[in-house]
């Protein structure tokens, strides 16, 4: 992964396609399974921590990333009242979402919309950068 954004000097990410675009430049292409975090103080500055969660499996257990959200939560309150989060599922393939990819979709969105806002909502694959709905 090549880093091509400065975070001092990176503009406010608010739309969901800022936030696809930062994603991009961020993670780019799938290389590996993983989730990567990335939080916004309540102006949609990027804090200068950047989160990868190597090792998840193919399909969440149902609740099994609520505990992480809850630290997460924690953590924006203390750096950032008021922010919210970028969400992104690394998986190697094409953009066609599937049925493991549908899953960690709820359960992303059950365990960190229900604590905080989410700017976005992404798979990173082979080719680039989508939105992962659930």
């Amino acid at each position: 992964m090549t880093i091509t954004v400065n975070i001092d000097d990176a503009p406010p990410v608010t739309t969901p396609e800022q936030a696809r675009a930062r994603v991009f430049d961020l993670v780019g292409h799938a290389i590996r399974r993983q989730l990567w975090l990335i939080l916004l103080d309540a102006h949609g500055q990027q804090l200068t921590m950047l989160i990868p969660i190597d090792g998840i499996p193919l399909r969440p257990e149902p609740g099994s990333v609520r505990p992480f959200a809850v630290r997460i939560t924690d953590i924006l309150a203390r750096e950032a009242p008021g922010g919210s989060i970028i969400v992104t599922l690394e998986r190697p393939g094409s953009a066609a979402l599937t049925a493991p990819d549908q899953a960690w979709a709820v359960e992303l969105t059950q365990s960190f919309g229900k604590l905080m806002r989410i700017t976005g909502l992404f798979v990173a694959y082979d080719d680039g950068v989508a939105v992962l709905a659930p």
